[in-house]
């Protein structure tokens, strides 16, 4: 093997390493997004599909909606990917997720007031189950 292509195995093995490391760094951390960096709105969206199937298993097992979001769990059996869970019940910004539910009804609305944190207001992400 020639000296140059000794360098870039090594160099390439080096970098594959460290690479590595810095995704296992990455993946202990908190999911929630820095500011700016445009995926709050994906983890937003990403957070209310995951509280609305939590809902939705909650329906199916009580015949209604809970009626706070308090009250909302994951199943069991995943509930400790989800520690600590108040993290989860949090927008892409940080801020609590806003809940609705008619009482006695499968009816609920899950809202985030979106970047501005602003209600009703365009960049709200919104989710309604009627």
């Amino acid at each position: 093997m020639s000296r140059a292509a000794l360098c870039l195995t090594l160099l390439m093995g080096f970098g594959g390493c460290r690479d590595d490391a810095d995704r296992s760094r990455a993946a202990s951390a908190d999911t929630i997004a820095p500011i700016g960096t445009g995926t709050e709105l994906l983890l937003t969206r990403e957070r209310l599909a995951l509280i609305d199937d939590w809902i939705r298993a909650a329906i199916a097992r009580d015949g209604e909606a809970p009626t706070s979001l308090d009250a909302v769990r994951p199943p069991e059996a995943d509930a400790a990917r989800y520690v600590p869970l108040d993290r989860f019940l949090r927008d892409g910004w940080g801020r609590e997720i806003d809940y609705e539910s008619r009482p006695g009804t499968e009816t609920y609305e899950l809202r985030s007031l979106g970047e501005d944190g602003t209600p009703n207001t365009a960049d709200d992400v919104l989710l309604r189950q009627r």
